[in-house]
């Protein structure tokens, strides 16, 4: 249940909406303690005096709730855009010109505006954000902040842990959750930025003091229909949260390596903020902000890196895999000393690093056997797993996969292209199919396959894991793609108990 509120009234927000050019005009006699935009957190609000904001939606707009919303003697006001005739004479009213940032702001003011006062951080890209934010966790724990993070797997502060059904909340929830781990001691936090929460202004009122852009690849584009919609949407982490937040640092840390970072470089260029960047190429004496990856290697056991900051050589292990963990580990690097932070600090929390649940994850086997859960769901990140993955394999290299319903279509017979291409055997299976058929879904993989390769199609993803491990011989890697650390499958609606790791470990006797 979601406690009350403080008590306000519309006029506490007045002058904000009015700076905002979004308050129109308002009936309001009463006060309230608590607000809504989503008519299913009715019965999770213990308040008795709730403000219901109407939003319009991609496929709702939250003015036709008005008149059920009537029926609920709790709801006693309403934030709206347009339809005051509907609201009778004992309800109170504010008519805004955006009933999402109004909302947002009212978000920001109710829980005290609580990352004014906290370290800052966002990560934002197609693949790497977890683990970026994870790794960017241990850095500032390290420098001695009490750190919280939110993002695909969770969010946390300590001990206190909430699941997440978002890469980014709803700035109600964001806010809420943030103002209580301040209130526990936190100092910082790390959190993911999602293009869908970006572009929506999910994330409206957060003040950052930095944003970490990993890459961009192709994703969401049922959503933002082709790539330039994507970047813009990334971008806004950059151009507006950033440059419009009230901290001093407003450090952007970019790799200039990838197109669309080596782009956002240059375009926020005389932006005012404080650029950091990270790449490959030479660096000169002149480049005081920028980190040169030297030399990397990598194999199952871990990674060894060698980089250079201002002329001195900085040397470290991981005990991650692959050429993208090895750009996840230089984002937090940068960032790092982006931050002023001790050196030494920094490349004790990059070696002492672990796993990131599902993420590149081994699972123990009793025969030593190497098989990996990885979250790959992307074409991009797909390869980037396989293609870390191959050289270390003296075997075959062997995959399980499949493509989520309901989800960007386009990319299907591209997932199997790359698995076809990258890997020497291919087990095609489920991911989570939602409302969709999932043979449909493998017909749709296979076209992108020319059938040069093993590929055996089972359907069922613990048939297909058994299978896949039991003609698995020495010196082989298997891969099992696409729900990493999940532990449900989705199919007609229905969510059940599946974790690819438990399948391994349960079948293996590990």
């Amino acid at each position: 249940m979601t406690e009350p509120l403080k008590a306000f009234r519309f006029s506490d927000l007045q002058a904000e909406l009015q700076s905002a050019d979004l308050w129109l005009e308002a009936r309001a006699e009463g006060s309230y303690d608590g607000i809504f935009s989503d008519t299913r957190e009715l019965n999770q609000l213990t308040g008795s005096s709730l403000v219901f904001f109407c939003r319009r939606g991609l496929s709702k707009d939250g003015h036709q709730f008005i008149p059920e919303l009537l029926k609920e003697g709790r709801v006693k006001a309403f934030v709206v855009e347009e339809g005051v005739d509907l609201i009778p004479e004992d309800r109170d009213y504010l008519v805004v010109r955006d009933s999402r940032l109004a909302m947002s702001l009212f978000a920001k003011k109710l829980y005290g505006d609580p990352t004014r006062d906290l370290l800052t951080c966002a990560i934002t890209g197609t693949n790497g954000k977890t683990t970026s934010c994870f790794i960017l966790e241990q850095v500032l724990k390290s420098a001695g902040f009490r750190t919280a993070r939110m993002g695909t797997i969770d969010s946390r502060f300590e001990n206190d842990r909430w699941g997440s059904s978002l890469t980014s909340p709803d700035f109600v929830l964001f806010q809420k959750l943030v103002a209580r781990w301040k209130a526990l001691g936190a100092e910082s936090l790390v959190f993911e930025a999602s293009s869908h929460a970006l572009s929506q202004g999910r994330l409206s009122g957060v003040e950052v003091d930095l944003a970490l852009f990993t890459n961009l690849s192709p994703e969401h584009l049922d959503y933002h229909k082709n790539m330039e919609s994507y970047y813009q949407a990334k971008k806004i982490l950059f151009s507006s949260l950033l440059r419009n937040s009230s901290k001093q640092k407003k450090i952007a840390i970019l790799p200039e390596d990838q197109a669309y970072g080596s782009r956002l470089l240059e375009e926020l260029k005389g932006s005012g903020l404080n650029l950091w960047s990270w790449g490959e190429g030479p660096t000169s004496e002149d480049d005081s902000q920028r980190l040169q990856l030297e030399e990397w290697s990598t194999s199952l056991s871990g990674s060894e890196v060698s980089a250079r900051f201002r002329a001195e050589k900085i040397q470290f292990r991981s005990s991650l895999i692959g050429k993208h963990n090895v750009e996840n580990l230089m984002g937090a690097l940068t960032a790092g000393l982006a931050l002023e932070m001790k050196l030494s600090e920094i490349l004790s929390s990059l070696e002492s690093f672990q796993a990131v649940p599902g993420r590149l994850e081994r699972v123990p086997h009793p025969r030593s056997a190497n098989v990996f859960v990885d979250y790959a769901h992307t074409p991009d990140a797909l390869e980037n797993v396989l293609q870390s993955l191959r050289p270390l394999c003296q075997g075959k290299l062997r995959l399980i996969f499949g493509c989520g319903g309901d989800r960007d279509r386009q990319k299907r017979p591209l997932m199997g292209q790359i698995a076809e291409l990258f890997s020497d055997v291919v087990y095609l299976s489920s991911d989570n199919p939602r409302s969709e058929d999932p043979l449909e879904i493998i017909n749709q993989v296979l076209q992108g396959m020319q059938k040069i390769k093993p590929c055996r199609v089972i359907e069922n993803r613990r048939l297909a894991i058994e299978t896949a491990i039991s003609e698995m011989e020495e010196k082989d890697v298997l891969l099992i793609a696409g729900k990493g650390h999940e532990t449900t499958q989705e199919i007609m609606g229905q969510e059940f108990d599946f974790d690819d790791r438990e399948v391994v470990r349960a079948y293996s006797g590990a």
